[in-house]
Parts: structure tokens; C-alpha cells; sequence
């Protein structure tokens, strides 16, 4: 199930930016990608229809991307599952700094700083 809704996921987010470089209007890359064809395709409402694809598209990435999360919670395909819960070394194998708790060495005394 999972595999099939991310191959829907991965064909809706590659057909939505195809419907967005192909719309007309401000900038784009009409002209490259063959906004003229589409525009004569649709007939003169060719905006309200690209518009309507790009809603619908929208809506079912949303529905996708919402599926993905909630299959792969429940498959437990966390990363921070895969961390191993153990510290990478021992506390006794840790340097120990002089005047730490703990370390052969005192600190070294300091001067007291004078009152004004």
C-alpha cells in the first residue's frame, strides 16, 4: 500500500509542475513548453481550465503527502528510531580536566580580585 501511494505521489507532484510551467500568464515557460498548443487545446478558456487542474492536483498531493505520513507512522520508518539509544563512549573513558570531581590534580589557585 505504501509503495503504490508513493508512485501515485511521485506521478500527481511531476504532472502538478507540468500543469504549473505549461500555464499562461505571468512568466513561465509557455512558449518553451508548448503553452500555445495548450491554449489552443482548451480554446479560449484554457486558463480556467489550467487553473482547475492545478487545484485538483494540489488537492490530491495534499492527500498523498497526508497518506505517506500516516503509513510510514504506523510502519515505524522513523530515523530517529534507527539511533541506537547507548552514549558513544563510557563516562570513564572521558578525559578528566584538572579540577573536574574526580581528576588527580587540584586546581590551580587563583588571586581574589580586589574591592574597589
Amino acid at each position: 500500500m505504501y509503495l503504490l501511494v508513493l508512485i501515485v505521489h511521485i506521478v500527481v507532484s511531476l504532472l502538478l509542475i507540468a500543469v504549473i510551467l505549461v500555464q499562461g500568464g505571468r512568466g513561465g515557460m509557455t512558449e518553451t513548453l508548448g503553452g500555445a498548443a495548450a491554449q489552443s487545446l482548451f480554446g479560449g478558456g484554457a486558463n480556467i481550465v489550467m487553473s482547475r487542474v492545478t487545484a485538483a492536483g494540489a488537492i490530491l498531493f495534499m492527500v498523498t503527502c497526508v497518506t505517506l505520513a500516516m503509513l510510514s507512522t504506523q510502519k515505524g520508518r522513523s530515523v530517529i528510531d534507527r539511533i541506537p539509544m547507548t552514549l558513544p563512549a563510557a563516562p570513564e573513558a572521558l578525559p578528566l580536566l584538572p579540577g573536574m570531581p574526580g581528576s588527580d590534580t587540584a586546581p590551580e589557585p587563583t588571586e581574589p580580585i580586589p574591592a574597589q
